[in-house]
């Protein structure tokens, strides 16, 4: 068996698919599979072959011409140099893997798997060249996995008799264990920049619209309560958003950090009493794993996965996308939970999170789909 893996989002690219990306292959080749996984790369200067255990990485430099591109790369892997003969052909999300997947399967005769993350299949279904391309790998597919019950419907929605599994993302726990110098990193920012009074809300990861990010803050300001909370953002802002805070920091107490390393990420977390995902859309974002696997209490709304995965002790924090009066009432609800409330709440997470996403699951399910097709 030898599996070739298509992405768009691997490191050093940065976000939620590209991290999931890596954990997944990561532990495929881990539990003995061989998998080549395909990056398309615009930052590439040139193609390159790098050999791996158990596979190998393609940095597929990218040009403004994809066709040009997607027929290159087919000739570079069927090269006497790099000729092999694959059993699957996976594409994880984004537009270039989508497209070249019906068209690869044919080419190289093995079976197909499309991966839909959330953002990819949201945004794809509304632009029109990208509908086309989602239609044909869907059809093509011998199977397609999901993130969350709510793409799982939406996809058999358009194609009824597709084998549409679900696969929840999974997270490592170990790694995920706070050490003494993350708590105490973690008091002496609250020591430096937080209040005794207000709690922390954070905001990590993609600062960008469909995040919802704005939409929060927004709705803070509507609901009067700018002087009620502060807020820890981790990660990079677009640069509307940008010129938004900018313009609000003598309204809200705001706290910016760069895009970190994971290793630091821990401690900015452990700063926080919530964390936040207003997504407008989404489909199970790390974010969510992350918090509960620290027993931190969330602030989200109810979409996609995380609807799936959040206990009922989190109620009074969600609401419906898009809903400011939803939104407002969650904030105010949170403004005025006790400490006590907020660790039961917390902890209901952390329990669900390890008992049902733990990344053993997650890397024992992938085997179970790529063996079963």
């Amino acid at each position: 068996m030898r599996i070739l893996w298509l992405t768009e989002n691997y490191p050093p690219r940065r976000g939620g698919m590209a991290q999931a990306c890596d954990r997944i292959v990561h532990n495929l080749r881990k539990a003995g599979l061989t998998v080549d996984l395909v990056f398309f790369s615009c930052a590439a200067a040139e193609t390159r072959v790098i050999e791996r255990q158990n596979g190998r990485e393609i940095v597929a430099a990218m040009s403004e011409s994809h066709a040009h591109d997607l027929n290159c790369l087919y000739n570079l892997l069927t090269s006497p140099a790099n000729r092999q003969d694959y059993t699957h052909i996976v594409a994880f999300g984004g537009n270039l893997p989508v497209i070249a997947l019906p068209v690869f399967k044919a080419w190289l005769g093995c079976r197909a798997i499309t991966l839909f993350r959330g953002n990819d299949f949201d945004l794809g279904v509304f632009v029109p060249q990208r509908r086309l391309a989602l239609y044909d790998a869907i059809a093509a597919s011998d199977a397609i996995c999901v993130l969350s019950g709510e793409i799982q419907q939406r996809v058999a929605s358009l194609r009824p008799r597709a084998d549409i599994r679900l696969i929840a993302n999974g997270i490592d726990l170990d790694m995920w264990q706070p050490q003494t110098f993350d708590v105490d990193n973690a008091r002496k920012w609250r020591a430096e920049n937080g209040s005794a009074t207000k709690p922390v809300v954070g905001l990590i990861g993609q600062f960008k619209n469909k995040k919802g990010g704005l939409f929060l803050l927004e709705n803070v300001i509507a609901a009067g309560l700018e002087n009620a909370m502060q807020f820890l953002i981790v990660g990079d802002i677009e640069p509307a958003l940008q010129s938004w805070l900018s313009e609000k920091q003598q309204i809200l107490k705001v706290c910016i950090v760069p895009f970190t390393d994971r290793f630091d990420l821990i401690s900015h977390y452990l700063a926080c009493d919530f964390i936040a995902l207003p997504s407008h859309y989404d489909g199970m974002p790390n974010v969510l794993l992350e918090a509960g696997a620290l027993g931190l209490p969330v602030i989200a709304a109810r979409i996609g996965g995380i609807s799936e995965v959040l206990p009922a002790e989190m109620r009074a924090l969600t609401f419906h996308p898009g809903d400011a009066e939803g939104c407002r009432q969650a904030l105010q609800n949170a403004c005025t939970m006790s400490a006590d409330n907020r660790q039961t709440a917390g902890k209901a997470l952390q329990k669900k999170i390890s008992s049902d996403f733990a990344v053993a699951r997650e890397t024992s399910a992938y085997i179970q789909l790529i063996n079963s097709i």
